[in-house]
């Protein structure tokens, strides 16, 4: 099950990536992008937490691929700023820390 959270408000804003991200949840999850993207300026700065993420396919990686891209043409930053094992690992198979590196967050 896929579950996307969102807070606008949040500066610079954040984008939560909770369960799994696979073929079976890809297109509920770009309609909720996409729905999160609405509306957003151009030239911002956004956070992409995929810290409990259980679960990413290939699939869900082209969607994160489809997401930086969109953003990159709005001329806005996307910084991964946590990543579970398995989203991590399957990142560095496919060879796409490059395009989605990973920013270490501080610990409390």
């Amino acid at each position: 099950m896929f579950e996307l959270i969102h807070d606008p408000r949040q500066q610079p804003e954040r984008l939560a990536l909770l369960g799994s991200l696979t073929i079976y949840e890809v297109r509920q999850a770009h309609e909720a992008l996409l729905a999160a993207l609405t509306g957003s300026a151009a030239g911002g700065h956004w956070q992409l937490d995929l810290g409990q993420l259980e679960e990413l396919d290939s699939a869900g990686a082209q969607l994160l691929l489809a997401l930086q891209r969109q953003l990159t043409q709005q001329q806005t930053r996307l910084e991964v700023v946590s990543a579970a094992d398995a989203p991590r690992e399957l990142l560095e198979v496919l060879r796409l820390q490059s395009l989605l590196p990973t920013t270490p967050t501080a610990q409390a």
